[in-house]
């Protein structure tokens, strides 16, 4: 037996073994991330809007709460969609030159697709259910002690005004994050060196 019928097999063993360790499908590995991500976010923004607001919580504490979801929801969505649109070429030469948060950049843009499903759907439904959960509370505080129609009214217009800035806010950043998509995934790139260095 030759040596090239040697490194065959060695091959062969190899592409076996890596199939062996590759028995769960990517997209299958990734759903499951995301469903573990989404369970112990939810469970995380739920028991910080619950300890922040009640049924005896002033209004305006409700009012905070729900602005801070609403800008994290719009906030992640512009993120989203400036890293899907974003093409890593942008930030090779700043890379090459060494510049801090090029290489996360170009990391970023290489992993488009999960980032910004991660930002968008993730984190921006999350965001969206709180904030219902969170309006229903403040529907609660403004219809006071009224009667069931007051009650209705109140969390019906609520509800619509949620909706409304938050479909509408998305909508209006929406070309922004297009247009700025560099200097947004850079900026966010460079902020996130601080948590953790580039290799």
């Amino acid at each position: 037996m030759d040596k090239g019928d040697s490194l065959n097999k060695k091959e062969k063993l190899n592409k076996k073994k890596i199939q062996k360790k590759k028995r769960v499908p990517g997209w299958l590995s990734w759903g499951l991330t995301v469903l573990f991500l989404s369970f112990a976010l939810t469970i995380i923004f739920s028991f910080l809007t619950e300890i922040s607001i009640n049924e005896n919580s002033p209004a305006f504490v409700c009012v905070i709460v729900l602005v801070v979801l609403l800008v994290l929801n719009i906030g992640f969505d512009i993120l989203a969609n400036a890293i899907i649109s974003c093409q890593p070429e942008a930030f090779h030469a700043m890379a090459s030159n060494k510049i801090k948060g090029a290489k996360r950049a170009v990391t970023f843009c290489n992993n488009a697709t999960k980032l910004g499903s991660m930002f968008a759907d993730v984190i921006g439904d999350i965001c969206g259910i709180v904030s219902g959960a969170a309006g229903a509370v403040l529907g609660a505080i403004l219809a006071g002690n009224g009667g069931t129609t007051i009650q209705l009214i109140s969390a019906i217009g609520v509800s619509a005004v949620i909706g409304a800035f938050t479909v509408g806010g998305k909508a209006m950043t929406k070309h922004f994050a297009v247009k700025f998509n560099k200097q947004i995934v850079f900026g966010f790139a460079k902020f996130t060196t601080l948590f953790k260095k580039e290799k």
